[in-house]
């Protein structure tokens, strides 16, 4: 297993993919966090806790580099000699499970630490009230990292369910962009949706805006422990599948 996570860890870091999703997505982050602080805020939000949303980015993007450390594999056929140097194919989800995590977890955290870092000063230079204490703006960023970190996990799960890089890329992005926003508009069905879909919990487990801004988010904790649990339930879907199917197919 140490051999499989330094291989997986020299993966990340020497595979430029990962460092120009990162590096997109922290500029995007930096430039959005700049500009929503000089919006007008509604009445009975939290400035900060709208702004800091922009922050969530981190989390597609980490869903996202999950996914290509698994159907990477398949697309340039180094599945093949990777597997046959392991035991199990289960050890290596696992090691890319444990390295896309950690990665995702330190992403997270620098993401949502670098938009509180502006978007904090910028609104009291504007003698706009956040509408957050320290204690508050901390768990923000440390919910931006253990929300990463399961995004990322939930993308080598994915990976391993669908195998086809574009597959993959298209039916996370459909999902998160086009279904559930398109979902959450329905009577009834709507407010399960925005609640309990990943976009929700996402913005639940940071302790920001959701998507719309009045929709009813689960608390912190809980959107957590239900987005661990989801995560789990497709990483065991993809290992069960992984261990069964022909790999050169």
């Amino acid at each position: 297993m140490i051999r499989l996570l330094r291989g997986e860890t020299l993966q990340l870091a020497t595979t430029r993919t990962y460092w120009m999703l990162a590096a997109g997505a922290l500029a995007l982050i930096a430039a959005g966090t700049s500009a929503t602080t000089f919006t007008s805020f509604t009445s009975g939000t939290s400035p900060a806790r709208t702004t800091l949303a922009i922050a969530g980015l981190a989390q597609t993007v980490a869903l996202l580099a999950g996914a290509l450390s698994v159907t990477s594999e398949f697309r340039h056929k180094t599945i093949t000699p990777a597997v046959l140097i392991t035991p199990g194919r289960t050890p290596l989800l696992v090691a890319k499970l444990i390295t896309m995590a950690a990665a995702g977890l330190a992403f997270g955290l620098a993401a949502t630490g670098m938009a509180a870092a502006i978007a904090l000063p910028l609104l009291a230079a504007r003698h706009i009230p956040a509408g957050i204490s320290g204690t508050q703006a901390a768990a923000i960023i440390v919910g931006g990292g253990v929300a990463t970190a399961l995004a990322a996990a939930l993308g080598v799960g994915v990976g391993a369910i669908i195998r086809n890089q574009v597959g993959a890329i298209i039916t996370v992005l459909a999902l998160l962009y086009v279904a559930e926003p398109l979902l959450g508009f329905i009577p009834h069905a709507g407010t399960a949706v925005q609640k309990y879909g990943l976009g929700g919990l996402a913005a639940a487990a940071t302790h920001t805006t959701g998507f719309p801004a009045t929709a009813q988010l689960l608390g912190q904790g809980a959107a957590v422990l239900v987005l661990a649990a989801y995560t789990t339930a497709v990483l065991l879907t993809g290992a069960a599948l992984l261990r069964h199917r022909d790999i050169t197919a």
